[in-house]
């Protein structure tokens, strides 16, 4: 090296002088959102919780616990969980408000109860509910009666004349009609003892209703319109409802309930018109309040992300879920056979508890809607489905209905409602045939009858026994449905 480049390099590197990196942009580090299967968790969750406070109103029974929800919002993070908090907010204000309704009109003029029932009505988005259960089904054997035509009808024509939103308009007649009939019969009588007509939920109710002082305006007459609007300013003031005309007060919603409290059912048999409060299938209650929902989410997730199209092999990939998510065990389920049919999963259950992790409940009876994750078995036949296998799958989304297998498809919910109750129905006609059967047969044997009476009960005796025995083939339930337990 010569001795000039020499000076040059010293003079560029000093010796000991240590080499400086050249400066790292820096770089916005996005916090890890929530997962998409988190998410779905906590939405599909949130529609059935909804769906079934909506029937539940319908039907005047006692609300689902919002607080189902609670567990499925750990996992979410900002900004989906803030989200999320709202909307499960949200439905507990709606739910409470609707309680309210339940409860009855207490000192609220029954003009403005009827306003009341509406909004509820349309909070809790029943008028979709009633819709579907309208909707002619091939696959459970049902068309809508004449009762249903009528109303269909009826909504159909009032919406034809709005000029925008048609849809929206014609889901809330239905919702609204099927309420009233609830709420607004004449042969109800709900106590309404002890409610405060101050209460936040009715202030809620009442505070929605004003909002939408555009569209009531062509709805109800100009005295139903002052009524409310005396109400409201009685109501939000925390005084009895009047009829006086002094200065509105601000209208403040004041924060609800502590914590969130069922209504209790009404006993049948308190008074000569006590309106009866049928049970229903809810979070809070048995089998649903020992399901196990987070697990039946995660084998929802599990079956969705496996499904490649139906290929005959229903039972396998359910089997498959069951074990991904610690159900089952490996090897011995393994053994049983891909090929399995699947009616077979109710001997299953039944027949091999020791394959099972973890237990699964049967849901007598069930209806729609059920959690996600709840896996669901149609016999032979049932629905339509193989005549030889039946089919087997796992629900998988709320709204829109859907559940999977080896594919995935709509959720056929009025077969689920139609052949769960037949069994029921099944018992309540039986008693009647086999009496008919009885008559039959003693009348075709009565010597002291004419050979002309005998002979006419002999001829109709094969179709009393068969009647008997077509009853009784439907007392086995042809659909069963089963949650993963805590």
């Amino acid at each position: 090296m010569s001795r000039a480049l020499s000076v040059v390099l010293a003079i560029l590197c000093p010796l000991g002088a240590a080499a400086q990196p050249a400066p790292r942009r820096r770089t916005h580090v996005t916090p890890p959102g929530s997962a998409p299967a988190d998410i779905q968790s906590f939405e599909q969750t949130f529609e059935f919780v909804l769906l079934q406070a909506g029937q539940a109103y319908l039907k005047d029974q006692a609300m689902p616990d919002p607080t189902a929800l609670d567990p499925f919002l750990t996992p979410l993070k900002e900004p989906q969980l803030a989200k999320a908090k709202a909307n499960r907010q949200r439905l507990e204000e709606v739910i409470t408000s609707a309680e309210w309704v339940q409860n009855g009109a207490s000192s609220v003029k029954p003009e403005i109860y009827k306003l009341m029932v509406d909004q509820a009505a349309d909070d809790l988005g029943v008028g979709s509910i009633v819709e579907q259960d309208f909707l002619p089904n091939a696959r459970a054997g049902r068309s809508e009666d004449a009762s249903e035509k009528a109303l269909s009808h009826a909504c159909q024509t009032e919406a034809r004349n709005q000029s925008f939103d048609r849809r929206a308009f014609y889901e809330s007649c239905l919702g609204h009609h099927k309420a009233e009939e609830v709420y607004l019969n004449p042969q109800r009588h709900p106590s309404g003892q002890g409610q405060q007509s101050q209460d936040p939920a009715a202030v809620r109710l009442l505070n929605e209703i004003g909002t939408h002082q555009s569209r009531l305006a062509s709805d109800i007459s100009r005295n139903v319109d002052q009524t409310f609007q005396n109400t409201s300013r009685a109501l939000t003031a925390g005084s009895p409802s009047t009829d006086d005309t002094t200065t509105p007060k601000p209208s403040v919603v004041r924060p609800g309930p502590s914590g969130f409290q069922n209504i209790a059912p009404r006993a049948p048999g308190q008074g000569a018109n006590s309106f009866t409060q049928p049970d229903g299938l809810k979070t809070n209650e048995p089998p649903l309040s020992a399901a196990d929902l987070a697990a039946g989410s995660k084998l929802a997730s599990v079956v969705a992300a496996d499904e490649i199209g139906f290929t005959g092999y229903c039972y396998s990939y359910v089997k498959s879920a069951l074990h991904k998510v610690g159900i089952v065990d490996k090897a011995t389920i393994a053994a049983t056979g891909d090929g399995g049919r699947a009616a077979q999963f109710n001997d299953f259950v039944q027949k091999n508890p020791a394959l099972l992790k973890r237990k699964l409940l049967r849901i007598p009876s069930p209806s729609w809607p059920l959690p996600i994750g709840t896996i669901v078995v149609w016999s032979p036949s049932a629905c339509h489905y193989d005549a030889k296998s039946g089919h087997i799958e796992i629900v998988t989304r709320i709204k829109p209905p859907q559940a999977c297998s080896d594919g995935c498809q709509t959720f056929q919910t009025a077969c689920l409602n139609e052949l769960a109750a037949d069994p029921a129905r099944a018992a309540q006609e039986l008693p009647q045939a086999q009496s008919d059967l009885d008559q039959a047969q003693a009348a075709a044997k009565d010597p002291a009858a004419s050979a002309g009476g005998r002979r006419q009960a002999a001829i109709a005796l094969p179709n009393k026994k068969a009647a008997v025995k077509k009853i009784q083939s439907r007392l086995e339930p042809r659909v069963a449905a089963y949650v993963v337990q805590r």
